[in-house]
């Protein structure tokens, strides 16, 4: 991390500074204007569910009003001769619409003569409104004025208090006739008008306006609602002027937290993505320069090895050649690329054994190259394959022509030594078989025992003879093979039997078909079987068993012995079938040994069109061959 901080230039940290400083102001710009575009909202949304509790209330007080403005018309149409016959049978009737009038009142000169319904109301009877000190001036101005009006809250003489809804009547000739009142019941009005207000969620208060813009105290409602902070409504009801209060939007500060929370946390997490970004830049800068450097490297080291190193796509069309392949090839300049990769072969080779391309791992052969001046050579080619592109395939070319010329001396060396080996050796083998025999006399038992030594290392070195002989004719071609129809099975039940005298239990599983027959020098075979049977008793324990287990595949048929010893060093399986390949162990080392058997195993499998191998088991090794099927008929 400390690199990292480091290797930031000083607008990157200035650009970091002046995001932080931007996103804080917006943020806060937003929050600002989200505060207020929900108090507006929230505002919007009580100012609605004021007007419905004003058109509510200003509907109950209404139905009051026009049924005393049609008793007026009424008594107008009368002339203002009423008999109390006709109003017992009019006020019930309209006192039954109106569920809040408490009485009807009708006062001609301004005396009550008549009140219905009489009961509860006797006080208010023959009352003269200029002798209420309380209500005669409203009344005088109601008249003045020749407007009806609702007033009150008024304690009533007998007893409560309710809103009265006055309406003078005048004649058609403008002489003043008397007063309708009608007494509204307000209780029950504040009683729906609570439970609306409390079912909405909005607390209410009312008041009445005076003259002079003063204004009475609440009678409804919490009289602390009237203030600047909150929203004040007007309402009209027949004259009255009210005014309506309701509380402020409140904002609730949990949502604009968590709002704020939730911007600041994806502003940080934005800050740490462009932090990061940086950072990044920076590193990809910093690698783009080691990456440059490193193809350099590896172009210098590329074209500096001493094999010849060319890619090839899916044609086999060369893409790339290093120096040293144009150094082997005696090409110039850039000449061979674009070019199909078999004209670095000998026109006698086989392009398509070669290369598979549906072979993905590498392989390693040793064929013809083709210089530019025609000239052949010997070549070793390998070829794997890449996961790139363009290049499908790449190609590692190395010159053994010096190395062939080594090997034809230390062939013809070893050639020459064992020859010269032979003639000696048998000579001194018989001399040594006829003195064990008695040919010289009778041996003491020291001397038994030393030429029986004797005969056992002139055996172990006529062994060795025999091996170099036999390589050497299967490296150089000149090892003849009677090919022919084998039955498979029967040829190693009599290796099993030839092996019976090393006191070792050789068991023989079955798992092919009917048919067991290969293509094979019978000879040769079972060479190769008694070398493989007799290291899996060498490397075993007395008591184990050594199995032979024959499994059929497609066109071919499997032999496998198994044996239940230590196992080969897993560094040393590589070098398996190598010459002279031993193992370093103190059992290799106890068993002796050439090194050259395996060797020759794969050489004259590999004549036979066959392929050798190895297998790692848990409790041992497995070592194994494939062989061509054929019939008994066949050669």
């Amino acid at each position: 991390m400390l690199n990292y901080r480091s290797s930031l230039q000083l607008w990157q940290w200035l650009a970091l500074i002046a995001s932080c400083l931007l996103f804080l102001l917006g943020v806060e710009w937003f929050l600002n204007n989200e505060q207020h575009r929900l108090r507006a909202g929230q505002l919007q949304q009580r100012l609605n569910t004021a007007e419905q509790l004003r058109s509510q209330l200003e509907s109950e007080l209404n139905i009051s009003s026009y049924l005393t403005i049609g008793l007026a018309s009424y008594i107008v149409a009368m002339d203002g001769k009423i008999r109390d016959s006709e109003l017992n049978v009019l006020l019930p009737g309209m006192v039954q619409q109106a569920p809040y009038i408490r009485n009807i009142g009708i006062a001609p000169a301004n005396r009550i003569s008549y009140i219905f319904p009489l009961a509860g109301n006797e006080q208010a009877l023959n009352l003269y409104y200029p002798d209420l000190p309380e209500q005669w001036p409203a009344i005088a101005s109601i008249i003045a004025d020749r407007n009806a009006k609702l007033t009150g809250p008024i304690h009533l003489v007998q007893g409560g208090i309710s809103f009265i809804y006055r309406y003078p009547i005048f004649m058609p000739d403008g002489e003043y006739w008397g007063i309708v009142s009608t007494v509204i019941d307000i209780e029950p009005i504040w009683q729906l008008l609570s439970e609306k207000s409390q079912q909405m969620g909005l607390p209410i208060a009312l008041r009445s306006k005076l003259a002079k813009q003063r204004f009475s105290k609440s009678f409804y409602g919490d009289d602390r609602l009237f203030n600047k902070a909150n929203p004040i409504l007007d309402v009209s009801v027949r004259g009255a002027q009210w005014q309506m209060a309701i509380p402020a939007a409140e904002l609730s500060e949990q949502h604009v937290s968590g709002l704020r929370g939730m911007l600041y946390s994806a502003g940080i997490i934005m800050l740490l993505l462009q932090w990061r970004l940086f950072f990044s830049m920076q590193r990809l800068k910093q690698s783009a320069k080691a990456l440059g450097d490193k193809e350099k490297t590896l172009r210098s080291i590329h074209d500096n090895v001493f094999d010849g190193i060319i890619t090839v796509d899916a044609r086999g069309i060369i893409q790339t050649a290093n120096r040293a392949c144009y150094r082997i090839f005696a090409y110039s300049g850039v000449s061979l690329l674009g070019k199909h990769w078999t004209c670095l072969l000998d026109a006698s080779e086989n392009s398509a054994k070669i290369y598979d391309p549906a072979q993905p791992k590498q392989v390693g052969i040793e064929c013809l190259g083709r210089r530019a001046d025609q000239q052949s050579f010997p070549l070793q080619l390998s070829h794997t394959e890449l996961p790139l592109q363009q290049a499908q395939r790449l190609f590692v070319l190395r010159d053994i022509t010096e190395r062939k010329r080594v090997e034809r001396l230390q062939n013809d060396f070893v050639a020459t030594v064992s020859h010269e080996l032979r003639t000696p050796l048998t000579a001194i083998n018989g001399s040594l078989n006829l003195a064990l025999g008695g040919a010289l006399g009778e041996l003491t038992e020291k001397q038994h025992k030393m030429l029986h030594l004797a005969q056992q290392s002139c055996k172990q070195l006529h062994q060795l003879v025999n091996d170099l002989l036999d390589f050497e004719k299967l490296s150089s071609g000149h090892m003849r093979f009677n090919v022919r129809s084998v039955d498979l099975k029967a040829l190693l039940l009599q290796c099993i039997a030839q092996l019976h005298g090393l006191h070792r239990t050789i068991e023989l599983e079955d798992n092919s078909a009917n048919n067991r027959w290969v293509l094979a020098d019978e000879a040769r075979l079972r060479q190769v079987v008694i070398n493989l049977l007799s290291n899996a008793i060498k490397f075993s324990s007395v008591t184990s068993t050594v199995h032979i287990r024959l499994e059929q595949q497609e066109q071919t048929i499997k032999v496998c012995v198994i044996d239940h010893g230590k196992g080969v060093p897993p560094a040393f399986e590589p070098m398996l079938f190598q010459r002279f390949a031993q193992a370093d162990n103190p059992t290799v080392r106890e068993q002796g040994g050439t090194g050259l058997g395996l060797a020759i195993c794969k050489e004259i499998i590999e004549k036979l069109q066959g392929t050798v191998g190895y297998e790692r088991l848990s409790d041992g090794s497995c070592f194994y061959f494939t062989l061509p099927l054929t019939t008994p008929a066949e050669d």
